[in-house]
C-alpha cells in the first residue's frame, strides 16, 4: 500500500519566510475547538510571551486557521504564518 503524504505548504504569509524557521517559545493545540476559541488561544498565549517570541497554533478548524486568527494577527500588527499540514490541520507561526 503507497501513502502519500502532504507536503506543508504556506496559504497565508504576513511576515519574513525566517519565522519558518524561528525556535518556537509555545505550542498550542486547539483541534476539537470551533471557531472562534482557536483565535481566543492564540491572543491568551500571545499575551504571555515575550516580544519576539514565536507562538504555533495547531488548529483543525479552516476558519480560525484563515480568517479569525490572521483578522486578529492583522489587528494587533502580529506578524504571522498559516501552513497547511494536510487536509484539515494547519499550523500558524505567530510573532509580535
Amino acid at each position: 500500500m503507497n501513502f502519500v503524504q502532504e507536503q506543508p505548504k504556506i496559504v497565508i504569509n504576513k511576515s519574513s519566510t525566517e519565522l519558518l524557521q524561528h525556535k518556537i517559545a509555545k505550542s498550542v493545540d486547539t483541534r476539537g475547538m470551533c471557531c472562534p476559541y482557536p483565535s481566543f488561544e492564540a491572543v491568551k498565549n500571545m499575551n504571555s510571551l515575550n516580544a519576539n517570541d514565536v507562538l504555533e497554533v495547531i488548529t483543525d478548524s479552516d476558519e480560525s486557521a484563515l480568517e479569525s486568527i490572521p483578522s486578529v494577527c492583522d489587528r494587533r500588527k502580529w506578524e504571522f504564518l498559516v501552513i497547511q499540514e494536510g487536509k484539515d490541520l494547519w499550523k500558524v507561526r505567530i510573532k509580535k
